[in-house]
């Protein structure tokens, strides 16, 4: 009585939306791989530099001496060319205190990577700083 073609072919139809559907899914669901490779390769290299400016104080001294144009030609010449950053100091209350900004190019780029590093002075007055960089490639 009832064609059986054609209920086979809605449940087939039915399933190939589904499949699709759950493939569409897994897809947005999982970030690549080569992103995130590339976020923690970056995330590296701003703590190597980092670790560099500061490996015999300098660092320390250059924020005590609130010379912001030092660390930002510092900066520039330790990341690779391409990489931009934004540099924000805080002293060990929280309080911003680099008045301006430290930074060679806006951060335009959507896939920003920030670090954090805890400097000290090598004085007999030790201060702490915390060090928010954030890096991205130039677009």
């Amino acid at each position: 009585m009832f064609d059986q073609k054609g209920q086979i072919r809605i449940i087939e139809a039915f399933l190939s939306v589904a499949v699709i559907f759950s493939a569409l899914l897994v897809s947005v669901t999982f970030p690549s791989t080569s992103n995130l490779i590339k976020q923690k390769s970056l995330a590296n290299t701003g703590i190597q530099a980092l670790m560099k400016f500061d490996a015999n104080g300098t660092l320390g001294s250059l924020i005590v001496q609130q010379k912001w144009a030092y660390i930002m030609e510092g900066l520039d010449v330790l990341l690779p060319v391409g990489v931009s950053f934004n540099l924000t100091v805080y002293d060990a209350n929280g309080r911003q205190i680099n008045p301006q900004v430290i930074q060679n190019s806006n951060l335009l780029s959507g896939e920003a990577v920030s670090v954090q590093y805890v400097c000290a002075t090598q004085s007999e007055n030790v201060e702490f700083f915390v060090l928010h960089l954030q890096l991205a490639w130039a677009s």
